[in-house]
């Protein structure tokens, strides 16, 4: 996935030359996840998580697989691009709500908040040495190098969860429709105001903020480097993420987890302001600084966030619940192409201050909705 962020970023760039094009892709990519983002999480309460797990892999090799076919056949156009962007879009829209809810049947509950930590380091590794050598492989030859380390790399993945012997996880059998319990799903969220709170937060730092990247393109070109760096600043990134990961997962117990992901939100919105602030005087060494919080700030809230929500839901309920988090992730191509265009118009930093005053704005209305998420245990 890592490998894919780069190397479409890099390539839409070299193909357009424009941030919004850029957040355009993104879009693209975001509509499966916006429109059956949440049908993943029906599909984890009522099926073998671990068999869909084994599918979605496959698909995404073969996806990656035939993007770097194009590449590599100096074939690629950029509606290749889009349309690769909404079938990968749409494995992600099963992914994370079936990983996620496998996690409570693995560990037991006073260890969750670690096991899905160090799941979370688990995907910050492969963002601490996978852009970075995205980056190398792309300044030596193409970004088809990229796609092909990505489509080895979810070779590797399948076989490991076909050989690794998990144990069988089935969701709750039900006569009902799928509609049905996405609406139920959708009950559940409106009637618990707490939930409700804890999935709108996560448009800050999952929507608003992650859509920095978007900008990453323009911000280096205009520092008169090569896009390769691109690789570098997001391996920095996975660094921070890692050291954050690391902390809380050592923790046995960690008290105001309320308090801990408004801080890391707040984090996220002015390190920002930072990029922006870097951006204006083209001091392109602050990137790397910047990410790192970023990283802390982005691992932080994923923990707490998801274990206050897996924690506070039953286990026929967690798939959708879960899912609904997509539809933040989902929302980020949106603000991508907000932040995109204003890059375009009035300059990048522009952008990533349009960015940071997006995610200002999401805490306050959630202060306003649910001011007691502050003091969630």
């Amino acid at each position: 996935m890592h490998a894919d962020m780069v190397a479409r970023a890099i390539l839409v760039w070299d193909l357009t030359g424009s941030s919004a094009a850029v957040g355009g892709v993104l879009g693209a990519r975001a509509v499966p996840m916006v429109v059956f983002g949440i049908f993943g999480g029906v599909a984890a309460d009522r099926f073998d998580r671990k068999k869909l797990l084994a599918t979605i892999q496959s698909w995404s090799l073969a996806m990656h697989a035939i993007m770097a076919t194009l590449i590599l056949a100096d074939a690629i156009q950029l509606w290749h691009v889009y349309v690769l962007a909404v079938a990968l879009g749409g494995g992600m829209a099963l992914n994370q709500p079936v990983r996620t809810s496998i996690v409570p049947s693995l560990v037991p509950k006073d260890q969750l908040t670690n096991a899905l930590t160090l799941n979370s380091i688990a995907m910050n590794s492969s963002r601490l040495i996978g852009p970075a050598i995205i980056g190398v492989l792309i300044a030596l030859t193409n970004t088809g190098a990229a796609y092909v380390w990505s489509a080895t790399a979810y070779a590797i993945v399948l076989w490991l969860t076909h050989k690794i012997d998990l144990p069988e996880v089935v969701g709750k059998r039900s006569t009902v429709s799928p509609l049905s319990q996405l609406l139920e799903g959708f009950r559940y969220i409106a009637a618990h105001r707490m939930v409700l709170a804890l999935v709108l937060l996560g448009l800050a730092p999952l929507s608003i903020g992650f859509a920095h990247q978007t900008l990453l393109p323009q911000l280096v070109d205009e520092a008169g480097r090569d896009t390769s760096v691109i690789g570098y600043i997001i391996s920095v990134g996975a660094v921070g993420g890692l050291a954050g990961g690391l902390l809380i997962a050592s923790r046995t117990r960690i008290r105001s987890k309320g308090r801990v992901m408004l801080g890391a939100t707040l984090l996220y919105a002015v390190t920002l302001a930072g990029f922006a602030a870097a951006a204006e005087v083209s001091w392109l060494f602050l990137a790397f600084p910047l990410m790192m919080l970023v990283g802390v700030s982005q691992t932080a809230f994923r923990a707490m966030n998801t274990t206050i929500l897996v924690e506070s839901t039953p286990d026929h309920m967690r798939g959708r619940v879960v899912a609904t988090t997509l539809l933040d992730t989902g929302l980020m191509p949106v603000a991508a192409l907000a932040a995109g265009i204003i890059a375009d118009s009035y300059g990048v930093s522009a952008g990533y201050a349009a960015l940071s005053a997006g995610c200002l704005a999401v805490i306050a209305l959630v202060m306003v909705i649910y001011p007691k998420v502050r003091t969630l245990p």
